[in-house]
């Protein structure tokens, strides 16, 4: 997939919130969208049908770490970067650092892991900047990261949100201002680099005027549950600081200690949590079960025909994908509608969505 530009379709000025359409050589998207992540792509390749499984144009590689050979596991990348060429999908495939790994991140290593990817083939060619970096310090190992790329290859910034506050604002709106793309690791809203971090991103996003060209903000790494903000879908909580695509943080169990890999082998699908479109978060149906009386996972399971090759577990899976994608179909057209309904897009959260209000209304700035 080639892409052409992105630019912003329309701002609500209530929410801060940003419908963009990018042009692709395959088309034109709007933001807002979940990206097919490691989860779902074993289930697109396990699927019996041909077809693809989502109808969806972003797909991201998380690329682990193999604890037991100190390695990152760079073999995965071709058989997930031709699927994705089969699907005619945009591509992006990035190392899913540890909060250890970021820590000692230095322009040594950084170097290392983009030339090997850029070696690779890959359009979008990802560059981790280490936490300590100015953009001083940047500047030049920008320029020279550019000029070993094909003239096709296009590179990708990737922040993690720890950045140092004092650093970050500066070198991330040069950025925002010169790349077609940026990654930002996100980790947990309780940190407070990290929240610091997240509102300089929402508040240059919202600087962007309809007709203006913008970069494509790709939120990396985060908790799919946000058990701390009531459960609240992890993909809306970080959409709400201006993220275009998401992805959340994917777990390997080869990395995990014996005991947790076994105890997580034996938990039964109805203990898997849903989301809850009338909530805008994830539940345990055996709780939900107990205050209302609804089992949503067991009532799925049995509308589900598993006639495709997909486990429970994978079922559940592609369902929370396509139902947080569905909402935030429907959030993009209540933002749109603001140009001639000024509160579309702050009703559709504060009265439809029950978690994502509560999320709103305690974590979001008022803007007036």
């Amino acid at each position: 997939m080639i892409l052409r530009n992105t630019k912003v379709e329309h701002t609500d000025n209530k929410t801060g919130l940003i419908v963009k359409k990018t042009t692709t050589s395959e088309g034109e998207f709007f933001n807002h969208k979940i990206a097919v992540n490691n989860v779902l792509l074993r289930c697109e390749q396990q699927r019996l049908n041909v077809k693809s499984l989502l109808n969806n144009p972003f797909q991201i590689n998380h690329i682990r770490y193999i604890n037991k050979k100190s390695r990152w596991d760079f073999e995965s990348i071709q058989a997930s970067m031709h699927h994705a060429s089969i699907q005619k999908r945009f591509y992006f495939a990035f190392q899913q650092r540890s909060r250890k790994q970021w820590k000692s991140l230095t322009f040594a290593e950084a170097e290392v892991d983009f030339q090997t990817l850029a070696r690779m083939g890959l359009t979008f060619v990802p560059y981790p900047i280490p936490l300590d970096t100015s953009l001083e310090k940047w500047l030049p190992r920008r320029k020279n990261a550019i000029s070993q790329l094909h003239p096709s290859q296009i590179l990708v910034p990737i922040f993690c949100s720890r950045h140092k506050r004092d650093l970050f604002e500066e070198i991330f709106n040069y950025e925002f201002e010169n790349s077609k793309l940026i990654a930002v690791q996100c980790y947990s809203l309780n940190d407070a680099d990290t929240l610091a971090n997240l509102i300089k991103i929402k508040l240059r996003n919202m600087m962007l005027q309809t007709g203006d060209e913008a970069p494509l903000l790709i939120g990396l790494n985060y908790e799919k549950v946000q058990k701390s903000f009531s459960r609240v879908s992890g993909s809306f909580a970080y959409a709400c600081y201006g993220f275009d695509i998401l992805s959340e943080r994917q777990i390997w169990l080869e990395n995990m200690p014996k005991e947790v890999r076994e105890k997580i082998l034996k938990i039964e699908p109805e203990e898997i949590m849903k989301y809850d479109r009338l909530l805008g978060g994830f539940n345990l149906s055996a709780e939900q079960e107990f205050y209302d009386g609804i089992n949503i996972t067991r009532e799925f399971l049995e509308e589900v025909k598993l006639s495709e090759g997909l486990t429970q577990y994978q079922a559940i899976q592609w369902a929370n994908h396509l139902e947080q994608q569905e909402d935030f179909n429907i959030l993009n057209n209540r933002i749109l509608e603001t140009a001639y309904e000024e509160d579309s897009a702050l009703n559709y959260i504060e009265s439809e969505k029950e978690r994502w209000s509560v999320f709103w209304k305690t974590n979001m700035p008022i803007l007036k």
